[in-house]
C-alpha cells in the first residue's frame, strides 16, 4: 500500500516549509539549540575566568577589558546582517557556517598563548555567535505553529537559563577542579563537543530544502557597511568609554553615529519604495507590538545585565567570594527564570498581557527588596537572603522574557522574520552596553575608591535604585503601549 508524500506547508512569502513528520521540527530545534547554548554560555562563563586567565597569560587592566569587549563588539555590529544574510541565503547554511566557526575560535581560545590570541579568538567567537544567533527564532516560527511554538519557545527560554547557570556555576567549578592543569582552557575548550553536536545534527536532521525568501535577494553591502558604521561610533564609546574615561572623544563618536544610522535609515526607505530588498524591513517599525516589545525589552536586557556586572563586583571585590560561590549565589536568578518559563507557555494564553507587566513589577519588588535588606543588614546579609531575593527577580524575568519575545517578533511577515530577530537582538545588545556603562559609571561614582566591605555593600544598594526604576519603567511601557493579543497560543 503506498501513502500520499506529505505536503509542504508556506509560509507568507511563498516559500515552502519543510513538513519532514512530527518529530523532525523538534530534531532540528535540538540542534539549532545546542549551537544557541554555546553563546550564552561562553557571554556568562568569561566573567568569572578572567582573575585566572589574567594570572595565566598576564594580561593587563586593558587587555581584560578587551576579552570582554572583543566579543560584544563583533556580535552586536552584525547581528543585523547575518540575520537579514539567512533570509536570503537560508537558515542551514548560515547555522553551519556560525557553529563550525564558534568551535574553531574557542580551540584558538583554549591554546592561547598570549592576550593577543586569546582577544583574538575572543573576536572570532562573537562574529560566529553573530551568524548563528538570529537564525534560532526563524526556524521555530517557519517549522512551529499554535501551541507547538510556545512549547518551542519555552524550551529556547529554557536552554537560554540553563546556559545562563551553566556560565558561572560550572566555570566556577572547572576553575577549582583544574582539570589536566588546563585551569580557565577547560571553559573554551567545553564548546568543542557541543559545538560538534550542532554541526552533525543539522547535517542530519536539517532538511536541505531549505525555507529562504523568494528569489534568494542579494545583500545590500552599502547598508551592511553604514549600518556596521553607525553601530561601531555607537556601541564602542559605551563598552570602553569607561576605560576612556569619559572623554569628549567618546561622546563625539557617539554623536557621530546619529547621523550615520540616519543615513542607513533613510537608505532601507528609498530601496523598500523601489522595491529593493533592504538589510533592515523598515515595515517592522511600523508594527506596535514590535517597537513596544523592542522598546521593553531593551530596558530589560539593560538592567539585568547592569545587575550581574556590579553584582559580581560586589561579591568578588566587596565580599571577596571565590568564584564558585559567586556561581552558586548567581544560578538562583537563572533557576528562577528557566523554572517561571516553562510556566509561561500555558499562562500566557489564558492571562495575557497582564502577566508581562506583573513579571516587570516582580522583578523591579526584588531589586528593591534587596536594596532595602543591604541597606539594613549590610554585609551580614546571609547568601540565603541574597539568594531568596534573586530567586524572586529571576522569577520575574521567566514570566516576561519568552512571551514578550513571542508577541514582538513572531507575528512578523515569515520573509522577514531573520531581519527582526537581528534587529531585535540589536536592540537587546544597545540596551546590555548602555546598561553596563550607565549602572557602572553608578557604582564606581557611589564607590568612590573605597575597598572596604561595607563600601561596597552602600554603593551596590544604593545602586539597585537605577534597577528599581528601569523595570518599572519596562511594566509602564509594556501597559501602555503593548498591544493587548487576542487569546492564542504563545
Amino acid at each position: 500500500m503506498t501513502t500520499a508524500p506529505a505536503r509542504s506547508r508556506h509560509d507568507e512569502g511563498g516559500a515552502a516549509v519543510e513538513p519532514g513528520g512530527a518529530a523532525r521540527p523538534w530534531l532540528v530545534l535540538s540542534a539549532v539549540l545546542a549551537g544557541s547554548f554555546l553563546h550564552t554560555f561562553d557571554m556568562m562563563v568569561i566573567s568569572v575566568a578572567v582573575p585566572s586567565i589574567q594570572e595565566g597569560l598576564g594580561a593587563g587592566t586593558a587587555a581584560t577589558q578587551w576579552m570582554l569587549a572583543g566579543y560584544t563588539l563583533p556580535f552586536a555590529l552584525l547581528l543585523i546582517t547575518f540575520g537579514r544574510l539567512g533570509d536570503a541565503v537560508g537558515r542551514r547554511r548560515m547555522i553551519l557556517l556560525g557553529s563550525l566557526s564558534f568551535s574553531a575560535a574557542s580551540a584558538l581560545c583554549a591554546v592561547a598563548a598570549d592576550p593577543a590570541v586569546l582577544i583574538a579568538g575572543r573576536v572570532w567567537q562573537g562574529a560566529s555567535a553573530a551568524a548563528l544567533t538570529p537564525q534560532v527564532l526563524p526556524v521555530i516560527v517557519l517549522l512551529f505553529g499554535g501551541k507547538r511554538r510556545g512549547a518551542a519557545l519555552g524550551a529556547q527560554a529554557g536552554v537560554i537559563a540553563l546556559a545562563t547557570v551553566s556560565g558561572p556555576l560550572l566555570g566556577g567549578l572547572l576553575l577549582a577542579a583544574d582539570l589536566g592543569g588546563l585551569g580557565w582552557r577547560t571553559i573554551f575548550l567545553l564548546n568543542l563537543p557541543v559545538g560538534l553536536f550542532t554541526i552533525v545534527a543539522v547535517l542530519r536532521w536539517y532538511p536541505r530544502a531549505d525555507t529562504v525568501t523568494p528569489g534568494r535577494p542579494r545583500l545590500d553591502m552599502g547598508s551592511v557597511v553604514m549600518a556596521s558604521l553607525g553601530l561601531l561610533l555607537l556601541i564602542f564609546p559605551l563598552v570602553q568609554g569607561p576605560e576612556l574615561g569619559w572623554s569628549a572623544g567618546v561622546f563625539a563618536l557617539m554623536a557621530l553615529a546619529v547621523p550615520v544610522l540616519l543615513a542607513t535609515v533613510r537608505r532601507q526607505l528609498r530601496r523598500s519604495r523601489g522595491g529593493r530588498y533592504p538589510l533592515i524591513a523598515m515595515s517592522l517599525f511600523r508594527r506596535r507590538s514590535f517597537v513596544a516589545g523592542g522598546m521593553a525589552n531593551f530596558l530589560l536586557i539593560g538592567g539585568v545585565s547592569s545587575f550581574f556586572l556590579v553584582f559580581v563586583v560586589y561579591l568578588q571585590s566587596g565580599l571577596d567570594y571565590a568564584p564558585e560561590r559567586i556561581g552558586i549565589v548567581s544560578a538562583a536568578w537563572a533557576i528562577a527564570a528557566a523554572v517561571a518559563s516553562g510556566a509561561t507557555v500555558p499562562l500566557a494564553r489564558r492571562v495575557g498581557r497582564p502577566m508581562l507587566v506583573a513579571g516587570a513589577a516582580l522583578m523591579a519588588v526584588a531589586m528593591a527588596a534587596l536594596g532595602l535588606t543591604l541597606g539594613l543588614r549590610g554585609e551580614e546579609t546571609s547568601t540565603w537572603i541574597i539568594s531568596g531575593l534573586l530567586a524572586l527577580g529571576g522569577l520575574g524575568q521567566g514570566m516576561l522574557s519568552p512571551p514578550l519575545y513571542n508577541l514582538t517578533v513572531t507575528d512578523v511577515p515569515k520573509a522577514d522574520v531573520g531581519s527582526a530577530s537581528g534587529v531585535f537582538g540589536m536592540l537587546t545588545q544597545v540596551g546590555a552596553a548602555l546598561g553596563v556603562a550607565i549602572v557602572g559609571a553608578v557604582f564606581y561614582g557611589l564607590l568612590g575608591g573605597a575597598d572596604s566591605a561595607a563600601h561596597y555593600t552602600r554603593a551596590m544598594a544604593l545602586t539597585l535604585v537605577c534597577h528599581v526604576a528601569c523595570f518599572l519603567a519596562v511594566a509602564v511601557i509594556l501597559q501602555r503601549f503593548l498591544p493587548r493579543p487576542a487569546r492564542r497560543s504563545t
